[in-house]
């Protein structure tokens, strides 16, 4: 039986012209079945374009939500392509949403339209990271700048969750993102979530520091949204910046150059394990409904692979494990 994927046509810098790349490569799976969302005319004249149309169901949505559009703005368009896709969503119409859209708009909507799972206070976005030996998870990327403790706490026992059913990692190794290694370092916020995941039942390793993010120390890295996001994006300007003077350095010498060509492979290679694009998206955990969210300026290959993400989920039954309800977190402090 094919899952059934809902996926934002007006979401993102590239939208509608990406994504339609994307669904063209997505719809060639058979056991995929893709619904379109957005503006009727506009995806039908692209649909057709691209030989689509007698391959995707269109639903239409005549508002379109802004990349830099404020969520209480957002809100109010009920009838925006992210609104509508989360409303099939809620209906079982489809099995998972996909956006490229306004982050704090689809999260916005998303509490409002599923609600919450799990007795969960904030949801956070969770992004597989391309660690040495395998992926590393690191939750919160930057849904949530401002957490408490408890909202870490529970942050950790998703993504473990995520970490068994996603990547088949039975008891997944957590960590919490500090300045320090030792119990006494980080701020007030850091301190007592330390204390609460050391009396927890999860795998607990203790702090790590940024310099380990990447080194499959954790399977699971746990932030607030603020640090998350800042150590996310540091990642990827790096490895961008590195690559460039790499290339550059090669360039200013012809002997190097020969270096260069051999070397080619290997640097196409990292740049791609860095690739935002290889990705696809970041489930959106602690709501009601399978949300993805995939980066802002995703291209065809990101909005494929977000949809290949999402059919992972699916099948197993992520969702499904996720609703259960968390353990309390006073029998996790005693």
């Amino acid at each position: 039986m094919a899952v059934r994927i809902a996926l934002d046509g007006m979401g993102g810098d590239y939208a509608p012209d990406e994504i339609l790349r994307g669904v063209k490569e997505a719809v060639r799976n058979p056991s995929i079945e893709l619904h379109l969302v957005g503006p009727k005319t506009i995806l039908l004249s692209k649909c057709r374009e691209l030989n689509l149309s007698a391959k995707v169901q269109l639903h239409h949505a005549a508002e379109i939500v802004a990349m830099d559009e404020l969520p209480s703005i957002a809100m109010r368009k009920r009838e925006s392509s992210i609104a509508v896709g989360l409303r099939l969503l809620k209906e079982n119409q489809v099995d998972a949403f996909v956006s490229a859209g306004n982050t704090g708009a689809v999260m916005a909507l998303a509490l409002l339209i599923l609600g919450r799972s799990s007795g969960m206070k904030r949801p956070p976005l969770v992004v597989p990271l391309p660690g040495r030996e395998g992926t590393v998870l690191l939750v919160d990327a930057g849904a949530n700048v401002d957490c408490t403790p408890e909202q870490l706490w529970q942050y950790a026992h998703l993504t473990v969750l995520f970490a068994q059913k996603v990547l088949n990692k039975p008891d997944p190794r957590v960590a919490l993102l500090a300045n320090g290694e030792e119990a006494s370092k980080g701020n007030t916020l850091i301190k007592t979530t330390h204390a609460l995941l050391l009396q927890s039942e999860l795998n607990f390793i203790g702090n790590i520091e940024g310099k380990d993010l990447l080194g499959n120390v954790a399977d699971v890295v746990v932030a607030d949204g603020f640090s998350g996001n800042i150590a996310l994006k540091s990642m990827e300007g790096i490895a961008t910046t590195m690559l460039t003077l790499l290339r550059d350095s090669i360039a200013d010498a012809g002997w190097r150059k020969l270096g260069g060509l051999l070397l080619a492979p290997v640097f196409r290679q990292l740049k791609r394990r860095f690739d935002y694009n290889q990705v696809g998206a970041a489930p959106l955990l602690g709501v009601d409904g399978l949300v993805l969210i995939a980066h802002g300026r995703s291209k065809a290959e990101a909005i494929l692979n977000a949809v290949r993400q999402a059919q992972v989920g699916i099948n197993n039954h992520l969702l499904e494990a996720l609703r259960r309800p968390l353990p309390l977190m006073e029998r996790s402090t005693r």
